[in-house]
């Protein structure tokens, strides 16, 4: 099934509780996300304010319009895609030049004075009201400067987690600029619920990158444990097992850990007669921390958690699978983080129904759902709640057609998949949990397929630039092995 968005110019094998050790050396502290909203698809509005000339708007502007071409990857290297993207910074448009009050006299603005501005053009017609997808940018004239950022060139900032701005003088260098779009697309709401952390301070003291159309700073690279970018892209490379068994496995991890590869996506299903298979993507990580405990019981995992959290490390992926005999064991991935977070283990769904609803009004938002099947039918749930404020709606336990029918519905409504989790009950069909976000970005699914037709269908779209977002197997009755995927075009990695 595709869904492409037209988007105007976001063990057991003899070995339990493995926990393989944290590296020894120290990295660059990778960019945390806190829940908030960030600007996935988005369009620009620039104001020209004070007495430019014709010229210079047109240099301003032409600037600004590659600079939105390039976040969104025109001209990308193959294998590459804009550092932004890897913070869900997708699609970025520029609206028309708007000019006003030619003959305002230059002075230092306050952050008052600039809201001032923005809410006179806006009366005026000459500014769009604020939108979750739109960044006013207000470029005062020579002469002008901005004042309450501790000496900065220019800042953005926020009314709310749905109305945001910037502003950036004529007397600052271009490279100001995409600093400031860089940082209100990743941490828009700024005093609020923050997005990522400000996604290019860490990078300031380096030198500019120098693109065809201009100079970008040189923002930090996740994939590479926090470092800053000296091309302005980063890696689009995955690698996946499918179906292999532990030792395979752990012998293909230990050779990625060392050339700096790290798990995205990792999942365990139980055959019949108890062997359990794993399936596994990795993407390029550099030096990024990683804990992993692989077939532990619920009591060696908690163990170990109680163990981590304190230390600095939080769930990035947590799997429950059910052994023919009844044992529920654990696969879990920590990476370091400081965000809060509450779980639920092993609860049934009138328990996990009543804490959500409890939660949800407290700030707290879906980062990790499972449901696992014991021997007498029970289902069972797992979920991880981290701090945000996005909407969200959920199904939970659906057929896959009624499932289908909900994704065209929402689908059109500006909602995409976050969480897709399918697992099979004891009549030997398969059910669906799923939760969707507001968001407007592409995405490609498959469900019920072959191992065969879903390689297939992958080696089609990696030569497209999709890259896996969500992948989950099953096994039907007969163990008979059965696959559901989600594509995004480019990677957006799943954060903390």
């Amino acid at each position: 099934m595709r869904k492409i968005a037209s988007l105007s110019v976001a063990l057991l094998i003899g070995i339990l509780g493995v926990l393989v050790p944290r590296p020894a050396w120290a990295a660059t502290t990778p960019l945390q996300y806190h829940g908030g909203p960030f600007l996935q698809n988005f369009e620009i509005y620039p104001l020209y304010y004070g007495n430019w000339s014709e010229t210079e708007i047109t240099t301003q502007q032409t600037y600004v319009v590659n600079l939105a071409a390039y976040m969104s990857g025109t001209g990308a290297p193959a294998g590459q895609q804009p550092m932004m993207k890897q913070y869900g910074v997708d699609q970025v448009t520029v609206a028309a030049a708007a000019t006003a009050s030619p003959t305002a006299t230059p002075a230092v603005l306050t952050r008052n004075a600039v809201l001032n501005i923005i809410h006179a053009n806006q009366t005026a017609g000459t500014l769009p009201a604020f939108g979750a997808h739109k960044l006013i940018v207000v470029f005062p004239a020579h002469g002008f400067s901005v004042t309450g950022c501790n000496g900065c060139g220019g800042f953005h900032a926020s009314q709310s987690t749905s109305a945001f701005w910037a502003v950036v003088p004529a007397d600052q260098e271009q490279v100001v600029i995409a600093h400031e779009i860089f940082e209100a697309s990743a941490d828009p709401a700024v005093n609020n619920f923050q997005g990522w952390d400000e996604a290019v301070d860490q990078c300031d003291s380096a030198s500019p990158i120098k693109l065809s159309f201009g100079p970008i700073p040189p923002a930090t690279d996740n994939t590479h444990a926090g470092a800053c970018s000296k091309t302005g892209y980063t890696s689009l490379n995955e690698i996946q097992v499918y179906g292999w068994t532990y030792a395979n496995y752990r012998s293909k991890y230990n050779t990625l850990w060392t050339a700096g590869w790290r798990l995205y996506s990792l999942q365990s299903y139980v055959l019949s007669n108890g062997t359990v298979l794993y399936n596994a993507v990795w993407r390029p990580t550099g030096n990024q921390g990683e804990e992993q405990l692989y077939g532990v019981t619920y009591a060696d995992f908690i163990s170990t958690y109680n163990t981590l959290y304190p230390e600095g490390w939080r769930l990035y992926i947590l799997q429950s699978y059910v052994m023919p005999n009844g044992d529920v064991l654990y696969n879990v991935v920590f990476r370091p983080g400081n965000l809060g977070e509450t779980q639920l283990y092993g609860v049934d769904y009138t328990t996990f129904r009543s804490n959500y609803n409890t939660l949800y009004p407290e700030g707290w938002r879906l980062s990790i759902l499972q449901s696992y099947v014991l021997p007498n039918g029970d289902v069972l749930y797992n979920a991880v709640f981290r701090p945000g404020d996005s909407g969200e709606t959920q199904v939970y336990g659906w057929t896959l057609a009624d499932f289908q029918t909900e994704y065209n519905k929402l689908w059109n409504q500006g909602w995409r998949l976050y969480i897709l989790d399918s697992y099979v009950i004891s009549d030997g069909t398969v059910r669906y949990n799923a939760v969707w976000r507001p968001a407007t970005h592409g995405e490609i699914q498959v469900y019920d397929w072959t191992y065969s037709s879903y390689r297939t269908e992958y080696n089609t779209l990696w030569t497209e630039g999709w890259r896996l977002y969500i992948l989950t197997a099953y096994v039907l009755p007969g163990d008979v092995v059965r696959y559901d995927a989600v594509w995004q075009q480019d990677t957006v990695d799943r954060p903390l």
